[in-house]
């Protein structure tokens, strides 16, 4: 799915500037224009209107807009007491997803030189996947999950599947034909006796469409113990010394949060120990007695110039996993 959140500004430029004893004064009508979902491929047209409601004439100066927004028609100058249009379009072939689009018009309007417009709405695939072109599966080891995404299709020609990819032997995959050419479940099935790891993986689906014969799907999977952390890895981030000692608070502000888990737990038990001797670590035990939540922070009485690594161990009282290790890492460099 693509997002088109980031404003790269075009502009369009008119030279010149209203004279300074004439008042020009700008108001947009509506200021947002929200679209339906519509289909990708499909062209979007648009027009903002300005309102001079000044004694001088409103020069639109120049146009910045998020592409692939275009301008194809705005007037040079809106009289005194009129009204202008800008007609903008967007080409969705190449989206999908949802689309933010920021327009900023500037003018000569000495109480609003800038004025914010928004051109937003939603860019449905072709093919689609709902609810999202995703697998988000997470199971204990010796448990098995899966979770189904749908694939449909908006072209007028009926879909057919072709074969599904993936190179992984972590997990299988179903297909089920819910109404034939048009809506099929893909299911994910994550197999119990897999690697501990979280892995990201694409798969391939091969179907008959002309304009999408291949669609991916991330696969997002962890097979984990009935122990586990989050984060598997603890970054304190980058640092400067000159930085700590004119501000010492930034060590708290960057501080760092570990999550222990035993998952189905109701009285378990850490101890945590660590070879990295500048660091503090605070214990707090969750309600339900399944978790704990471990602070992370640094002593600047001990702190040395230097890479961080070094690792956090923690014993518990699951047999299962009597102890672990979480590797830590960062870096602190001179003045």
């Amino acid at each position: 799915m693509i997002r088109v959140v980031g404003v790269v500004l075009l502009s369009i430029a008119l030279t010149s500037a209203a004279p300074a004893s004439e008042a020009p004064k700008t108001t947009v009508v509506d200021p947002r224009f929200h679209f339906e979902a519509t289909l990708s491929g499909s062209t979007i047209e648009h027009d903002f209107v300005l309102k001079n409601l000044g004694s001088g004439p409103l020069r639109i100066q120049k146009v910045s807009m998020t592409p692939p927004l275009i301008v194809t028609s705005m007037p040079r100058d809106v009289l005194a007491g009129s009204e202008g249009k800008i007609h903008f379009k967007l080409d969705t072939s190449h989206l999908s997803g949802d689309f933010q689009g920021e327009i900023l018009v500037f003018l000569d309007d000495p109480m609003q030189p800038e004025i914010e417009l928004t051109f937003e709405g939603r860019i449905v695939p072709l093919i689609e996947v709902v609810p999202l072109p995703a697998f988000f599966v997470s199971a204990r080891t010796g448990e098995s999950k899966r979770a189904s995404v749908e694939i449909v299709n908006h072209e007028a020609e009926p879909l057919s599947i072709q074969g599904i990819e993936h190179s992984t032997e972590r997990f299988t995959t179903e297909l089920e034909t819910i109404e034939q050419g048009r809506r099929y479940r893909l299911s994910l099935l994550l197999k119990p006796d897999g690697p501990v790891e979280k892995t990201s993986e694409t798969i391939v689906v091969r179907n008959s469409s002309r304009s999408m014969p291949a669609l991916s799907i991330q696969a997002n999977t962890f097979l984990h113990r009935r122990v586990f952390t989050f984060p598997d890895e603890v970054d304190v981030g980058t640092l400067r010394m000159s930085d700590i000692q004119r501000s010492p608070q930034l060590l708290e502000w960057t501080g760092q949060t570990l999550m222990i888990y035993q998952e189905g737990g109701t009285d378990f038990e850490v101890k945590l120990t660590t070879n990295v001797p500048f660091l503090r670590l605070k214990v707090e035990r969750g309600p339900q007695g399944d978790r704990f939540q471990v602070s992370i922070s640094l002593d600047s009485n001990q702190l040395r110039a230097g890479p961080i690594k070094g690792s956090i161990f923690v014993e518990t009282n699951d047999p299962e996993s009597p102890k672990m290790a979480v590797p830590l890492i960062g870096q602190i460099f001179e003045p």
